[in-house]
């Protein structure tokens, strides 16, 4: 047998949990038979509406921009701010304990200063996102880049390498799974920061769609909504996770 044809029942296996869902939730809608619980179907058609006639594209887009600028700023101030940690010495070492403490402050305890500093809209959720995302950048950075392998530091100093060597040559690349560790945890967390702050603290995007619903008692919309969340999250991470194996291939092939 093949190695294309021993996966085809392994794929096939894959899809019994997603199938035996869908109809668990066709049946408890059938049950229940309330507004409140749509089937499938009723979900399918609401989001079929939204995608070809409703504002559903519109929405993703304002929500993918602001993750993506939340995202920027959090990479451009927690990699820094994480390698300061690391390799500043005392001086920068209450960082982590700064940190430490901002980091169990939900994202969305955020959002009404960031209504009151910047107002509704894209400021205010891109802040939002910024400092959800913030977090496990820092961490995974001050992490990763303080956990060089001690024997690699001595060879290197016996050599006399010097401070930039040691950090190009060996910190960077040995930190280099926890940093992607800490951009891709942090792109998580930034989808799921700016939903909650679009629900609280927009005009548009998926979160404020959502709410947009809510109000008006559509529930297939809002399910339909959920499932498109789920849906380019799971996307995102997957594109991340394949960036991630190919950047960590190339230390070894370049070594």
């Amino acid at each position: 047998m093949s190695a294309a044809a021993g996966r085809l029942p392994a794929r096939g296996a894959a899809l019994v949990a997603p199938i035996a869902a869908l109809a668990l939730w066709a049946l408890l809608a059938a049950v229940w038979s309330s507004p409140r619980l749509p089937g499938p179907l009723a979900v399918a058609i609401a989001l079929a509406e939204a995608a070809l006639n409703g504002p559903l594209w519109a929405d993703l887009g304002a929500s993918l921009s602001r993750v993506g600028r939340g995202w920027a700023l959090a990479a451009a101030v927690g990699l820094p701010l994480g390698a300061a940690a690391a390799l500043g010495g005392p001086l920068f070492g209450g960082l982590r304990l700064v940190a430490g403490a901002l980091r169990p402050v939900p994202p969305i305890a955020w959002v009404p200063l960031a209504i009151l500093w910047l107002g509704l809209g894209d400021h205010g959720a891109t802040f939002i996102v910024a400092i959800g995302a913030s977090a496990p950048i820092f961490a995974q950075a001050s992490w990763g880049l303080a956990r060089c392998p001690p024997q690699l530091l001595e060879m290197a100093h016996a050599v006399g390498a010097g401070r930039r060597q040691v950090l190009l040559g060996l910190r960077l690349p040995a930190a280099l799974p926890a940093l992607s560790a800490g951009l891709r945890t942090g792109l998580g967390v930034a989808w799921t920061s700016v939903i909650a702050a679009e629900l609280l603290g927009a005009q548009s995007g998926l979160g404020y769609r959502i709410g947009a619903l809510r109000l008006g008692l559509d529930v297939p919309g809002v399910i339909a909504h959920m499932l498109v969340i789920g849906a380019v999250g799971a996307l995102m991470d997957r594109a991340v996770a394949v960036a991630e194996a190919r950047l960590l291939r190339w230390p070894a092939g370049a070594a």
